[in-house]
């Protein structure tokens, strides 16, 4: 391939993940790590979901299903939005996780030239299915800026609350006029919804029950949420998204045809028992990541760039002892056995914030997770602050 062709393959706009190299590097250092770099909740899934999945596969429900997956799982999800706000199943669409979902919305919106609004702070994967999608990334601070950021290219707008990493949970005011301004401009909101059940302070963003209130042509909102957080399903890859209306809706089914074929059929089953649990699960993983949150504030308090009102993590200004927190980290990692993903990723390329943070974990079990506070702390020379 000549110089130019290769120059011009999208996947090499691609950053490489800084999440997943130190994932890699706590994978080779062994079970032994104190592993606060990624989201792997502690509290288990159901007894309930687990037996429904291995009921599926043994009762031979392994076959193909349509690609925007069961009918009844379909109806299950639609019931789940709040009042006016609930799409018809046929605008829901079961995916292999939240992430694919985005992937999916964006690719079914993208158009050569465009453009992508991302939060400055941000899960990274999130820029890599921009560019991905063949979209030109721009970060906003704050949605009463968006204005600013305005061009006819623009086609997506991104709102993740509670935000991953930072723990920011967006007010009323925020959302109504990030929905406000998508809705004026035209621009399909895709709103990540994948912390909805870890919310310590104010409300899980809604922006579906504004759009609601619109005539059901003018609305710009994709929900997309997640069984791997409440439901602490990570590995089973179940997701879902509803598109705002019916044409937006048959566009992502072609998208999701030519991608997916179908979403895996035993964790679609999985997914309705994981409904059917009730309330009881959601609220006591929320009540136990919480006290951790409560408890690594207490620790770590001076370290954080601000306290999460929501989420599973904890983002840390190390500014003041490393002009390089990826060399930081992997000193944290070989000397204390402590893994916290570095944090240029989390920031526009380039940005002179992203050398000093880290993410830190809140979901594991709390008292490792405290231990691996205590250990950055003495790493630090802070001492233990416990």
């Amino acid at each position: 391939m000549s110089g130019v062709a290769a120059a011009r393959e999208r996947s090499r706009s691609i950053p490489v993940s800084s999440l997943h190299e130190i994932h890699r590097l706590v994978r080779l250092r062994g079970p032994e790590t104190i592993a606060l770099h990624v989201g792997e909740p502690y509290i288990r899934m159901p007894q309930a979901v687990t037996e429904a999945f291995a009921r599926a596969v043994r009762d031979g429900l392994t076959s193909y299903t349509d690609a925007p997956g069961l009918p009844e799982l379909r109806e299950a999800l639609a019931a789940r939005f709040p009042g006016g706000g609930a799409p018809s199943p046929e605008r829901v669409f079961v995916t292999p996780g939240s992430c694919q979902a985005i992937a999916a919305v964006l690719q079914s919106v993208a158009f050569e030239g465009g453009v992508a609004l991302l939060p400055e702070v941000h899960w990274p994967i999130h820029l890599q299915q921009v560019l991905m999608a063949g979209l030109r990334p721009r970060f906003y601070a704050d949605p009463a800026a968006l204005d600013e950021l305005w061009s006819p290219e623009v086609c997506a707008l991104v709102v993740n609350s509670p935000a991953n990493p930072s723990g920011v949970v967006l007010g009323e005011e925020a959302i109504a006029a990030a929905h406000a301004w998508a809705a004026r401009r035209r621009v399909w909101l895709i709103s990540d919804e994948a912390y909805e059940d870890f919310v310590y302070a104010g409300a899980p963003a809604r922006p579906a029950a504004l759009d609601a209130a619109l005539p059901a042509g003018d609305r710009v909102v994709f929900s997309v949420r997640t069984f791997s957080k409440g439901f602490s399903m990570t590995g089973c890859r179940l997701g879902y998204v509803a598109a705002p209306t019916d044409e937006r809706a048959r566009l992502l089914r072609r998208v999701q045809e030519a991608t997916l074929i179908a979403p895996s059929t035993p964790v679609q089953y999985a997914g309705l028992a994981a409904l059917a649990c009730g309330d009881a699960h959601l609220a006591a993983h929320h009540a136990y990541v919480r006290a951790t949150r409560d408890e690594v504030v207490r620790l770590a308090g001076p370290l954080l760039r601000s306290v999460p009102d929501g989420g599973w993590y904890a983002l840390l200004d190390l500014s003041a002892h490393t002009a390089d927190s990826d060399a930081l980290c992997r000193e944290l990692l070989d000397s204390a056995g402590v893994a916290v993903a570095p944090g240029r990723g989390f920031v526009p390329p380039g940005d002179p914030r992203g050398p000093g943070l880290a993410r830190l974990t809140l979901c594991w079990e709390r008292e490792v997770t405290l231990e691996g506070v205590r250990r950055l702390l003495a790493f630090l020379g802070r001492g233990d602050a416990g």
